[in-house]
C-alpha cells in the first residue's frame, strides 16, 4: 500500500503571505503530498482571520486544511500537532519562508526507501556525533516522537529549550531512532523568500536563512564579497563613523584573497556577535577561516594603523603560511604573535574547523576574553615569532602588542 506524505508548517502574522509562494514550490514538486497542514493559532490569528489574498489560496486548493491550535507554542506547532491528525503518514515539515527544489520529496523518499524505519534530515548538521534534525525541511513519522506532548506543551520547557531541531534530534534518539541524511544538504540549496522584502539565493556552501535570520533579528547585518576557490575571512566591523572607514579600507585589501563575509555590528558586546557568526559558519562548512576585527573603530592610539598594515601584510602576502600551519589533524590557530597564555594578540587569527568547536566562547563585557581566554585548549602558533630578532619592524610591532598588554 502507498504511504501517504504529508507536508506541514506553520506561519505567523510576519510571515502568513508567504504562504502561497512556498507551496507553490511544493505544488511543483516531482513527487505530490498527500496532504498539507498549516497549523495557527489563534492566539496569534485574532478570530481565524488571516490575509484574504492567503484565504483564498488555500480554498483553491483541496489538498491544503488549516489546523487551528489554541496557543501559539511557535515552532513547536510546525509539524507535532499534525502527527495527532496523520498518525500513520510521512510528515515532511517545512519551513514559511523558503522555496524548495522541485526534487526535495523526491529526494526525501529514495533515502526512505533505504532507511524505511529512519527520521531523515534534510541538512548535514552533526552535534556531539549525533546527526540532527533539520527545521526547514526533515521527514518523519508520529513513532519517533512518542511522548512528545509532555514537553511541547509546557511553558517552561519552550523558554528553556534553545533549540527545536535539538528536542526533536534528542526526542526520536530517546525513542530508538536516529536520523539518516538527504544526498542534498537542502539548507545550502534553497532559495529563502520573503514578501515584504525581497528575495535571497543561497547555493551550495553559502550560509544558510536560518543564520540570517537570526543574525538579522539581533539587529546584526552581514555581507558577502563572493570569492568562489578563495579562502573564507571574517571580518567583524563596528559601526561607528571610524569604524566604517576602516571596514571600506579592508574590505579593498581582503576582498581580492578571500571569500568575505563582513558582519556589521554596533559593538555592545566587542567582538561577540561576529566571532559567533564565523564559529557557527565555519563549523558548518568545516573549513578554516580568518577572522578580523575593524581594530580602531572605537579608540586610537599607537598600534592601531600599524596593526591593521601588519594584518595586511600577514594576511594577505603571506596567507598561505597561515592556511598550512592550522591544515592538520588537531585543533589549532594561527596568529601573527602569541605569548605564554595563548594570547591571539589583537585578535588576528587564522582557526581550523576543529578549533572553532573547541573555542571557549562566551557573551562577556571584556573585551580582552576575544583575546586570552578563547583558545586555551587549542594549539596556538605564532608564525612571525622566530622572526623578531631578525625583522626590525615586526620586532617593533611585537614591543609595542607587549607594552600594551602588560600596560
Amino acid at each position: 500500500m502507498k504511504e501517504q506524505i504529508v507536508v506541514t508548517l506553520t506561519s505567523w502574522t510576519g510571515r502568513i503571505a508567504n504562504v502561497p509562494t512556498v507551496l507553490d514550490s511544493i505544488f511543483a514538486q516531482t513527487i505530490q503530498p498527500d496532504a498539507i497542514v498549516l497549523n495557527l493559532a489563534e492566539e496569534e490569528f485574532y478570530g481565524r482571520r488571516i490575509p484574504e489574498d492567503v484565504q483564498e489560496y488555500i480554498d483553491a486548493n483541496d489538498k491544503i486544511q488549516i489546523n487551528w491550535r489554541r496557543y501559539n507554542t511557535k515552532v513547536y506547532k510546525k509539524f507535532l500537532p499534525t502527527l495527532l491528525l496523520y498518525p500513520d503518514a510521512l510528515i515532511l515539515p517545512i519551513d514559511d519562508d523558503f522555496i524548495y527544489p522541485p526534487t526535495m520529496i523526491e529526494e526525501f523518499m529514495k533515502v526512505h526507501k533505504k532507511h524505511p524505519n529512519s527520521p531523515i534530515s534534510g541538512n548535514h548538521y552533526y552535534r556531539n556525533g549525533i546527526k540532527c534534525h533539520c527545521g526547514c525541511a526533515s521527514l518523519v513519522q508520529a513513532k519517533h516522537f512518542e511522548g512528545w506532548q509532555q514537553y511541547a506543551n509546557k511553558n517552561e520547557f519552550r523558554e528553556k529549550c534553545t533549540s527545536s531541531d535539538l528536542f526533536y534530534t534528542y526526542l526520536a534518539a530517546k525513542n530508538g531512532y536516529l536520523y539518516e541524511e538527504t544526498e542534498t544538504d537542502f539548507q545550502y540549496q534553497m532559495q529563502s523568500y520573503n514578501s515584504v522584502e525581497e528575495y535571497y539565493t543561497y547555493n551550495k556552501g553559502r550560509l544558510g536563512i536560518s543564520a540570517c535570520v537570526c543574525y538579522k533579528y539581533l539587529g546584526v547585518m552581514y555581507k558577502h564579497f563572493e570569492n568562489k576557490g578563495k579562502p573564507y575571512c571574517v571580518l567583524g566591523a563596528a559601526q561607528t563613523e571610524e569604524g566604517k572607514k576602516i571596514e571600506r579600507a579592508m574590505i579593498e585589501w581582503l576582498s581580492p584573497c578571500y571569500d568575505l563575509y563582513v558582519v556589521e555590528h554596533d559593538g555592545r558586546d566587542f567582538e561577540y556577535t561576529a566571532i559567533k557568526f564565523a564559529k557557527e559558519i565555519m563549523t558548518e562548512k568545516n573549513a578554516p577561516c580568518l577572522y578580523l576585527h575593524t581594530k580602531g573603530a572605537y579608540y586610537k592610539h599607537g598600534c592601531t594603523l600599524r596593526v591593521r598594515r601588519m594584518w595586511k601584510y600577514e594576511f594577505c602576502e603571506n596567507q598561505e603560511a597561515y592556511f598550512k600551519a592550522v591544515d592538520v589533524d588537531h585543533a589549532a590557530v594561527a596568529t601573527p604573535y602569541t605569548g605564554e597564555c595563548k594570547v591571539t594578540w589583537f585578535n588576528g587569527w587564522v582557526a581550523n574547523p576543529q578549533a572553532f568547536r573547541e573555542m571557549h566562547f562566551e557573551k562577556t563585557r571584556n573585551r580582552f576574553f576575544y583575546e586570552y581566554n578563547m583558545f586555551t585548549d587549542v594549539d596556538v602558533i605564532g608564525i612571525r615569532m622566530n622572526d623578531i630578532e631578525e625583522d626590525y619592524q615586526h620586532k617593533t610591532m611585537h614591543e609595542d602588542l607587549k607594552t600594551y598588554f602588560n600596560s
